[in-house]
């Protein structure tokens, strides 16, 4: 502010102060031990979260006058009044305003305290300062009006308007008054923000005296409080002159991040203090409305504080707090699969509904890294029209091109997407004259609608809005110059949004030109991530055919898979404690998802002691391949023909037969024990073959493929060329990958090269690497009528700031790429002739991504990796991104996973999508037999692929999904008696349906059968 008009002002500060006096004798207890101390208090960092407790005496407080608490335990704190969440302290809120509690009766504080900030930051554990004061309202409100018109006069671009605000604050502080006496100066001057610092830090200081308050004199007060009448006059007619041209729609806001620089656990204490900080606004000002997303917060509230959720539903039925977003957490959009996406919905807006009676229609993603093509769709199938996101704003290279446009998804369904753009603090805004005028000008769609969105509050550690935020509310409409403010939910921004004019269109994903390494960091909690959504896919298709009821459980399981999907802690960019946890709940839903499989594998064997059942899942056909850690010597029971067997080098068994399973089907093979075992032939060289291919392993670790059918090398020269680069961004660590991040390090070489494997159903080499520290042993396998070379890494990784990529320099010619994204796929070029191109040096994809000519195509897949690229004819694929920020250790340790390089005629994709499912969807042997039928699903045509079948209140839910972009007539066949409806991704409406029945290009189809 204007430095004499503020110190002139700040003048006035001390005597909105009536009364101030310390609080002594509070309870102290750690756990330990219990004891009565006075600030300030020094307690054990270790100890947290620890407790303080104060009997609070009756008392009373005058019209126009506030009563609060100002408290500084020496960390986060919640308070609690009478046993109940009140408010919270942290380094935004030193102050708790209690004038509620002035009803004669006395009151029990308790305080739960963590000496940290609200980013994690570890805070002195001390306990500094207890107060009890008493606020003259109206003076308070005289000197936050003139900060405010100050603060007006100097953001404004009207220079004759803030030379006029300007003049008549002079005007108004050099008419008031105050004691300036030396005795009083001395009490005052050290409550006055404006020299208090200056007058502490000189060579010598005064004794100043302790302050419990100042009180004006009548008449001096009387005399401010009818000036500033006189002022308010001059500010009205201002007002008039210079009418507000445009509309800022306030919503109070917390984001709390469900973990990120702070465990989860932590996370649950922050909704705590977050809400209960919320709920007491809203008793304070009943203007005051609230948006909270991430219906795991509200579960979690409910269970930890049942009295508080209470209140929260009451707003809720008032229209002052609005659960939005209709996500079970605000989730990443690059790494969960379709299913898991829809699952985010379908729980959130479940709960939404359940505990509130009501859906949110507003998808709410302020701070997620990147979205997905086929998330407009699944919106719009939940019930939900909006999208609001702020995250592009940080683009790195181009700035987004709208802020108000309709977003297309893959199928052609369309959201209302709305970005605002405050330069301040994003998503956490404040409600002052700089932060209203700059998100303001910033709206660069004023043509369309004369509104734009902005939250309010402290947030990502959570903390929410303030007191002075919402004074500033109330003030700021009486101020010419800043747009009018308006305070209401997200959903009725929009429905107040008038329109005028057509809106742009646009049509693809949503790319963040910043954090591309969230694709790949942290490989190894995205690997079991994967693996628990695979594991809750066969769970529920195997549990649908059993008498026993798992879908409770089956509940439980993806609500701990869908929490870890949090934006902060599925793509990498959370502290160690973080990974800790959810390496040991991702496990856990894993091992039970297996354990529901063979309990209802249990109840549905019948018997068949010389009978070994295979189990197709997957929406296509398999080769007959599997592993078994035994040896059995197999026969198919119909046709008597023998399996191939080998015996694998880390000691198991793989069999084969030259046929196929069809998708969703079970075939029964006789077992006999008696045969021996063929030993197994010598092969030394580094060469493999099959009928389809031969492969060349050379001394460096690195291979060539000939395409014996097609007559033609697949790489230039070699491909799989490991390199490891140093990655040093200017700033996220384990968020981003450097630009010109290919210009570092080095190619690593093969430390040693030997097959290990030469049998009559496979061929493996063995490759081993070490650099800096890190071992990496790859094995090539090379399956019998297969064109598709398997690539089994182990990694043992103890590398700092560096990425792993392995490439691809193929023989195609395509300035296109295909890139699967779990619900179908998208098209991204392969120049970089665009400033957009350039910035898409990483991507995200699911299980496969490839490059195809018209002749012939070159696939990469994968059972667990998300970040690649395609440059010109140079596939990649990131395997490991080691930041050291906010886990120095991110990526340490051991790590599994398979990738595939699958070589076809011409540019058919079916095949492609095909062999990723075979990779990632192996048959399932069970021994004796099953009594469910040999086809248990029939889906025609082969264009879709099922993403769940499950028993849901003994109905069965299937979800089909089109991912080749065709259309045509689908037909399916079920061995359950009922009806079928088509029904939407919350199964709540339903239609009656007939197959054949018409099908669209990337639709997802569910059905219900009664």
């Amino acid at each position: 502010m204007k430095g004499k008009l503020w110190r002139m002002l700040s003048e006035m500060v001390p005597y909105t102060i009536s009364r101030k006096e310390k609080l002594k004798d509070w309870s102290f207890s750690d756990g330990s031990e219990e004891k009565t101390v006075i600030p300030p208090f020094e307690w054990n960092f270790n100890s947290a979260p620890v407790w303080f407790r104060k009997e609070l005496e009756p008392f009373s407080v005058a019209e126009r006058q506030r009563a609060y608490l100002e408290l500084w335990f020496g960390g986060e704190t919640l308070v609690l009044v009478d046993g109940k969440p009140y408010g919270e302290i942290n380094e935004y809120h030193r102050t708790l305003n209690i004038t509620l509690l002035a009803d004669g009766k006395p009151h029990t504080i308790e305080a739960q305290v963590m000496p940290r900030g609200l980013f994690g930051k570890p805070k002195k554990p001390v306990f500094s300062e207890a107060f009890f004061t008493i606020i003259d309202e109206e003076l308070m409100r005289v000197v936050k009006t003139l900060e405010l018109v100050i603060k007006t006069a100097e953001v404004i671009e009207d220079k004759a308007l803030s030379k006029k605000l300007l003049d008549i604050s002079e005007e108004f502080l050099s008419k008031i008054w105050i004691p300036r006496d030396t005795e009083t100066y001395l009490k005052t001057a050290p409550m006055d923000p404006g020299i208090k610092d200056e007058i502490k830090n000189t060579w010598s200081t005064p004794e100043f005296r302790e302050f419990f308050g100042a009180l004006l004199p009548d008449e001096l007060r009387k005399s401010i409080v009818d000036e500033f009448e006189r002022f308010k006059e001059k500010l009205k007619k201002l007002k008039e002159e210079h009418p507000s041209a445009g509309i800022v729609h306030l919503v109070g806001h917390a984001h709390i991040d469900y973990a990120w620089l702070w465990p989860v656990e932590e996370t649950k204490r922050k909704i705590l203090r977050t809400f209960a900080n919320s709920v007491l606004l809203s008793k304070l000002y009943p203007e005051f409305v609230y948006t909270q997303s991430s219906a795991q917060m509200y579960e979690d509230l409910k269970k930890n504080s049942p009295e508080l959720f209470e209140e929260v539903k009451k707003l809720v039925e008032e229209g002052r707090w609005e659960p939005v977003g209709g996500m079970w957490v605000e989730s990443d959009c690059n790494v969960p699969s379709l299913e898991s996406l829809i699952r985010q919905f379908y729980y959130g807006q479940k709960f939404f509904e359940k505990e509130f009676g009501k859906k949110s229609r507003v998808c709410w993603l302020p701070d997620v890294f990147g979205f997905s093509w086929v998330l407009p769709q699944i919106l719009r199938d939940v019930g939900i029209e909006y999208f609001v996101t702020t995250k592009l704003n940080w683009n790195d290279t181009n700035e987004f091109p709208y802020d108000l446009c309709r977003w297309r998804g893959i199928d052609g369904s369309e959201v209302l997407y709305f970005s605002f753009k405050n330069p301040n603090e994003g998503y956490n805004g404040k409600i002052d004259p700089d932060t209203i005028c700059k998100t303001w000008s910033n709206f660069r769609q004023k043509d369309l609608t004369n509104r734009v969105l902005l939250s309010f509050g402290h947030g990502d550690g959570g903390g929410g809005p303030t007191e002075e935020m919402l004074e500033n509310y109330r003030i700021m409409n009486q101020i010419p110059g800043i747009p009018h403010l308006e305070m209401g939910t997200v959903g009725s921004f929009f429905e107040k949004m008038n329109v005028d004019g057509d809106l742009p269109v646009w049509d693809g994903e949503l790319y963040l030109e910043v954090h591309r390494g969230t694709y790949t960091s942290q490989s190894r909690v995205k690997k079991l991530h994967k693996e628990a959504e695979d594991g809750l896919y066969l769970a529920e298709l195997i549990s649908a055919f059993s008498d026993r009821d798992f879908s409770e459980e089956i509940d439980d399981l993806w609500k701990a898979v869908l929490r870890n999907e949090f934006h902060d802690i599925l793509p990498g960019s959370s502290i160690r404690e973080v990974y800790e946890d959810a390496e040991k709940e991702l496990t856990f839903v894993k091992e039970r998802a297996e354990k529901i499989v063979r309990e209802s594998i249990d109840s549905l064997r019948v018997e068949g002691e010389n009978t070994l059942t295979l189990l197709n899942a997957s929406s296509f056909p398999k080769r007959f391949c599997f592993k078994l850690n035994e040896d059995l010597n197999l026969y198919l029971s119909f046709q008597g023909r023998v399996l191939l067997k080998q015996r694998t080098h880390d000691g198991k068994y793989v069999y084969f037969l030259d046929t196929e399973i069809a998708p969703f089907s079970k075939i029964e093979l006789e077992v006999q024990k008696s045969t021996i075992e063929k030993p197994a032939r010598k092969d030394e060289s580094l060469f493999m073959e099959n009928e389809y291919m031969r492969v060349e392993v050379k001394e460096d670790g690195t291979i060539q493929i000939y395409d014996k059918e097609l007559d033609r090398y697949i790489f230039e020269e070699k491909g799989n060329i490991l390199k490891l680069h140093k990655n040093i961004p200017p700033y996220w660590d384990n968020w981003d990958i450097a630009e010109g991040v290919e210009k570092t390090g080095y190619t690593l070489k093969a430390k040693s090269v030997e097959k290990v494997e030469f049998g009559p159903v496979r061929e493996v080499v063995r490759v081993e690497y070490e650099a800096e520290g890190s071992k990496i042993t790859q094995y090539y396998i090379l399956y019998r009528k297969s064109r598709r070379l398997d690539i089994e890494t182990k990694i043992d990784w103890h590398t700092r700031r560096a990425l792993l990529r392995a490439y691809f320099p193929t023989t195609v010619l395509s300035r296109r790429a295909r890139f699967d994204i779990s619900g179908g796929f998208i098209e991204r070029p392969t120049h970089r002739n665009t400033s957009f191109e350039k910035a898409r040096f990483e991507v995200p994809f699911h299980r496969w991504m490839d490059l195809s000519q018209t002749d012939f195509g070159v696939s990469i897949l994968n059972d667990g990796k998300y970040g690649g690229s395609v440059h010109q004819n140079v596939m990649a694929v990131s395997l490991i991104k080691a930041g050291i920020f906010p886990d120095f250790l991110c990526d340490e340790g051991k790590h599994e996973f398979t990738y595939s390089i699958y070589v076809h005629p011409g540019d058919d994709l079916r095949d492609v999508v095909r062999e990723a499912e075979e990779l990632n969807r192996p048959l399932l042997a069970v021994s004796g037999r099953l009594n469910i039928p040999s086809s248990f699903l029939e889906v025609s045509p082969q264009n879709f692929k099922l993403t769940s079948l499950r028993k849901v209140k003994g109905k069965i839910v299937i979800r089909l999904v089109e991912i080749f972009g065709t259309s045509g007539k689908l037909s399916i066949k079920i061995p359950w008696e009922g009806k079928i409806y088509l029904t939407n991704l919350l199964e709540e409406e339903r239609k009656e349906v007939s197959f054949p029945l018409s099908y669209r290009p990337f639709k997802i189809y569910t059905f219900v059968v009664e």
